[in-house]
């Protein structure tokens, strides 16, 4: 890498790690005093709070982390040009491109980092700050939620978190294409183990629910977490491993092909929203300034562009529209926007 490259480099990744921190905290705190009143009514044990927000911290990151990338890249190579330093190294040379070859490969990594971290951080996280948010902070149950375990679905009474044990249990089996029930259990309690569900002393009925049959133990294999089962939260999706599972069955295609484009394409946004990052760093100038005006009209248009990607990606869901055309479209119209206003600034 050279000199000139590494410098850039530096200036990016301080800059994104000062926005990144400075995203989170606000998010965090406004999030904080919104639940204030709720917290205190609640009396919540700050163990409590502070774990909740541990675990949804990485959900804040995964959403913000495009927008933060774009912000990051028109401050970093933004206050460079107001500096005239774009200026001297295009001068020798240099295409914009180039200059800013570092803040691209980077928000490669970044995007990758973000996919890994959804099938593996940021859907726990998820699960983790609802069951503290209902079990503490609103001081509901289980009472009116069904657990869904493969093809069983289970709803208790009562839980123990520590003991990861639920009371008070009633089970339905379904059949494996959802076309009826097979069959209903009544017990106790149920245990979440290693990978299995053991459900102990009850009774259970098949179809067509004549004869009761008592057992001791019976065990379901799963491969969720305990957290993950007894408590999903509205905003997690699926791992990918099930939506294209699903998919590949024809169940609600479009709603599982828009979850699995918004997983990979979401990402991409930092490449994206970098290119288009860069029409505004060449609007700044020392002579023409604007560098706090083009700050703020950046973060409005890379807001307007996750908000209406989010917009596309809800239609599609719900077959308003053709998921696949239309995030394609979507994303060829920005990248068409971000070339030409950068040809006609002159790359």
């Amino acid at each position: 890498m050279k000199k000139i490259h590494r410098y850039i480099a530096k200036n990016f990744i301080v800059t994104f790690f000062i926005v990144l921190l400075f995203t989170v905290l606000l998010f965090i705190l406004s999030d904080f005093f919104s639940r204030l009143g709720t917290i205190l009514k609640s009396s919540v044990p700050l163990k409590y709070v502070i774990e909740y927000y541990i675990f949804y911290t990485p959900f804040v990151i995964y959403f913000s982390l495009p927008f933060i990338y774009g912000l990051s890249t028109v401050i970093s190579l933004g206050y460079l040009s107001f500096r005239n330093e774009i200026i001297v190294m295009r001068s020798s040379g240099l295409s914009i491109f180039r200059i800013s070859l570092p803040v691209f490969i980077f928000s490669i990594f970044v995007a990758l980092f973000m996919f890994w971290g959804k099938e593996n951080f940021v859907n726990y996280g998820l699960d983790r700050a609802n069951f503290i948010k209902n079990r503490y902070f609103e001081g509901q149950g289980l009472k009116s939620e069904w657990l869904e375990v493969g093809n069983v679905f289970i709803k208790a009474k009562d839980i123990d978190e520590k003991d990861k044990t639920l009371y008070g249990v009633e089970a339905v089996y379904v059949k494996k294409d959802f076309s009826g029930i097979e069959r209903i259990l009544m017990c106790k309690k149920a245990a979440f183990k290693k990978k299995k569900v053991v459900f102990f002393n009850g009774y259970f009925k098949d179809f067509p629910f004549t004869e009761k049959h008592l057992f001791s133990k019976i065990e379901i294999e799963t491969n969720k977490p305990f957290v993950s089962l007894v408590s999903e939260s509205k905003l997690r999706e699926p791992y990918l491993k099930d939506m294209l599972k699903r998919l590949k069955k024809g169940v609600d295609k479009d709603y599982y092909l828009s979850l699995v484009l918004f997983r990979f394409l979401y990402p991409l946004s930092c490449v994206v929203l970098s290119l288009l990052a860069l029409v505004f760093v060449l609007k700044i100038t020392p002579r023409k300034s604007g560098f706090i005006g083009n700050v703020f009209l950046s973060g409005v248009v890379f807001l307007s562009y996750i908000a209406s990607f989010q917009v596309v990606i809800s239609m599609g869901k719900y077959s308003m529209i053709n998921p696949a055309l239309s995030i394609l479209i979507f994303m060829l119209f920005w990248i068409a926007v971000s070339l030409y206003n950068l040809l006609k600034l002159g790359i």
